[in-house]
């Protein structure tokens, strides 16, 4: 039995000082894999740096929508470059966030559209932050998910990152063939929303994730988080869904391989 946390940011500030062990602790904790997400230029070709050698470490790269207003065609050369790396699983995070505006929403769609074009030319999936944009982000990602499967029959198109819209916006994705990613939230006493999309969605479509050093579970809110607590929204689904620990840990895992296009060894365990 392992687990896969499909979304963490081990090159933020907040693991400066310890993301080694952190990662270790992760992988002695059972998780036997971890997307490394970069979402700006520096965390980029960092995340790449850190995932060399780490048997378990899978990096992703891509610009946040935060970023939008601050990236360059010379930048999304660079993105290109890197995404077209082997050992590199996806292009994210991207996506929409017209919660905070930090860069206006027509400056994310053209962002979102490049890196959408740099996803499909290499075949790599996209992990997708959206708020307050559930339902403006279909407008980008259905038509990817279907030239996608054009161009590479039977890949997934990406995953839903600590999806927080409601359970008909999932659904619309699902449909698309993406993932719907259920991370920490899901354990907050207020958050049914997420305690439905566990429980009703169809048990191939869910991943589980931390995104650290953010959203840590109920029991550390306030702390920092960190991969080794991705088991406590696996535990959360299987509440949720009435069904074992062991069996949530095993259909994630399954699902976040198939996503990623890896696999894990065997070797690492959930204590």
């Amino acid at each position: 039995m392992t687990l896969f946390d499909t979304h963490c940011h081990l090159t933020d500030e907040a693991f400066a000082h310890d993301a080694a062990e952190v990662f270790e602790r992760a992988r002695a904790a059972g998780v036997a894999a971890m997307a490394i997400c970069g979402y700006d230029a520096a965390s980029n070709p960092a995340a790449v740096a850190f995932a060399q050698g780490r048997e378990g470490a899978h990096p992703t790269v891509g610009f946040h929508p935060h970023e939008a207003k601050t990236v360059t065609a010379a930048m999304l050369a660079e993105l290109d470059a890197l995404a077209g790396l082997p050992e590199v699983v996806a292009v994210g995070e991207i996506g929409l966030d017209f919660y905070r505006d930090h860069s206006g929403p027509a400056e994310q769609r053209r962002v979102l559209d490049a890196q959408l074009e740099i996803a499909l030319r290499h075949g790599k999936p996209v992990s997708f932050h959206s708020r307050a944009a559930e339902d403006a982000a279909a407008e980008h990602l259905e038509p990817f998910a279907r030239e996608m499967a054009r161009r590479w029959p039977g890949r997934v198109p990406g995953v839903m990152h600590c999806f927080q819209g409601n359970l008909a916006q999932a659904r619309r994705y699902v449909t698309e063939g993406f993932l719907v990613s259920i991370a920490c939230p899901v354990t907050y006493p207020k958050n049914e929303t997420n305690r439905t999309l566990a429980r009703e969605l169809p048990a191939e479509s869910l991943v589980i994730e931390t995104d650290s050093p953010y959203l840590p579970p109920q029991r550390l809110r306030g702390r920092r988080n960190e991969p080794a607590n991705v088991k406590a929204a696996a535990q959360a689904i299987a509440e949720a869904r009435g069904i074992s620990f062991e069996d949530v840990a095993t259909l994630t895992t399954r699902n976040a391989e198939r996503l990623y296009r890896v696999a894990i060894r065997a070797g690492v365990h959930a204590a």
